[in-house]
């Protein structure tokens, strides 16, 4: 340990002491219930898990309970929250890994400094396959809740509602990858051949019909038949729904290679020093909502398959833009990240954006199970519910009269200085702190400013999607059903 460290550790615990004698001082007297506690109680410059306030950081303990950040567009949190924390997380000695939702690419301007601490750093950007990684969801899947579970997301792209069309769509499409997956060689079993599947379909389904005569298992046949046993106005519907939930991928030939093969191991994340980086282009963000969502829903789900032994790295998790993400189990991923060494940092603009994707009640689920949430200053909806969260006190005015009022009123929450913050930790009383943005900090100016001599990392092969060859069945389709010996 260092002088400067020292240093700091003896001005918090100074603080700290001083905090104690004020209490006992005006703690009866004056402030009878709410208060600020001293930002010594949660924080400090020598933690290593995520930043609070630039300069001083959560323990990795706490952040593996998790924090939400909520602030308006503008408002510091890239520059305060996000990039002191890859710092500081990077500069620890225990080399926790990282995954980084990045949808921006403003985040990947940090892979100098992780080089120089000895990570490596991958990309997976779905807009670019120059250089990134590759990623196949089909490939993840180890049970039949795995293939519902990405019918499902796939086709909450073009609706929200359950109704009869988006359930009979999801069942098509869990379908048609029960059928790769169980039919297919490995290089086939990707999104796009889904997608081959339902455009043939609609336009051609006298091919589709013998190329699942001749190749599909009994039990998936008698699906099949079930499914296109409908009406010839409601069939179409279906495969209309379902090309519709995949049409973002079947009509982008990139995307469509990115998701063709896998090449990166979410088990290696706790073994060495790694950093992913998720791209793609900010302005589609929408567009690729999709298969980002399914992708962190996959992570978690690998993550919660087994308890960590205690060599095993921490994986620290930044939702950069998690507004932009519909991860169907969030409440559950963040009522028990905690036992899987697995800390989340959500980044949010405001709290209904939760609300909006996971409708109020679990959002509220959520943000409860954030065990620390920081809020910035110019926040509307929001200032309301932090003023009644932050208590009453009362005092006695300059007549002797006893007055109740809020330790924050509203208005007082929204119009707090640019460089406030209220941090509200479940088992402690709020903070109220200032903060530093990396840009103040000249260490951490420099970090930004590192030039690294050699890219160790190795660059991988690309990869062109493999489609299913269905000629055969354009041929002759009719004598094909007919030569067919089980059905």
């Amino acid at each position: 340990m260092n002088i400067k460290d020292m240093a700091t550790i003896a001005m918090e615990r100074t603080g700290e002491f001083l905090d104690s004698i004020l209490d006992k001082m005006i703690g009866k007297d004056h402030r009878l219930k709410a208060g600020f506690t001293s930002a010594s109680k949660l924080i400090s410059a020598r933690y290593k898990g995520f930043s609070v306030t630039g300069n001083k950081y959560l323990s990795v303990d706490q952040s593996r309970k998790n924090s939400f950040v909520i602030s308006p567009s503008g408002g510091g949190k890239t520059t305060t929250i996000i990039y002191p924390s890859i710092f500081n997380i990077g500069n620890s000695k225990d080399g926790g890994s990282m995954l980084i939702n990045d949808p921006s690419g403003e985040l990947l301007k940090t892979k100098n400094f992780l080089l120089s601490r000895g990570y490596t750093v991958k990309i997976l950007d779905f807009g670019n396959k120059e250089g990134s990684l590759y990623y196949n969801p089909l490939h993840r899947i180890q049970t039949n809740a795995d293939v519902n579970k990405i019918a499902t997301m796939l086709v909450r792209t073009s609706s929200k509602n359950s109704d009869f069309w988006t359930l009979k769509a999801t069942e098509l499409i869990g379908l048609c990858i029960h059928h790769l997956r169980e039919t297919e060689p490995r290089i086939h079993q990707n999104l796009a051949n889904v997608y081959r599947i339902l455009e043939i379909l609609a336009g051609e389904p006298e091919v589709i019909d013998a190329y699942f005569a001749d190749t599909t298992p009994k039990h998936l046949w008698s699906k099949f038949l079930s499914l296109m046993g409908n009406s010839e106005n409601t069939r179409a519907s279906i495969i209309s729904s379902a090309q519709a939930s995949l049409a973002f991928l079947g009509e982008d030939e990139t995307l469509c290679s990115l998701t063709s093969v896998d090449t990166f191991d979410f088990e290696t994340l706790r073994q060495k020093k790694i950093v992913v980086f998720l791209r793609c282009p900010l302005g589609d963000m929408s567009y690729y909502s999709t298969i980002l969502s399914i992708y962190w829903e996959q992570y978690f789900s690998h993550v919660f398959r087994s308890l960590p032994s205690k060599k095993d790295k921490d994986v620290f998790v930044i939702l950069d833009e998690l507004s932009s993400l519909h991860l169907p189990n969030l409440a559950n991923i963040i009522s028990n990240s905690r036992k899987f060494k697995c800390p989340i940092l959500g980044v949010l603009q405001s709290e209904n954006q939760l609300f909006n994707n996971y409708g109020i009640h679990n959002g509220k689920v959520i943000l409860n199970n954030a065990n620390v949430k920081i809020y910035f200053s110019g926040l509307s909806d929001e200032s309301k519910s932090i003023s009644e969260s932050l208590g009453l006190y009362e005092y006695q005015d300059e007549s002797d009269f006893k007055r109740v009022r809020h330790l924050m009123t509203p208005d007082e929450v929204r119009t707090m200085k640019a460089d406030h913050i209220i941090v509200v930790p479940n088992a402690l009383k709020p903070l109220k702190c200032k903060v530093v943005p990396y840009y103040k900090q000249s260490k951490m100016v420099g970090y930004m400013k590192l030039e690294v001599s050699e890219d160790v990392n190795t660059v991988n092969p690309e990869y062109t999607v493999q489609y299913i060859n269905l000629d055969k069945y354009q041929v002759d389709t009719d004598q094909t059903s007919k030569d067919d010996p089980v059905r």
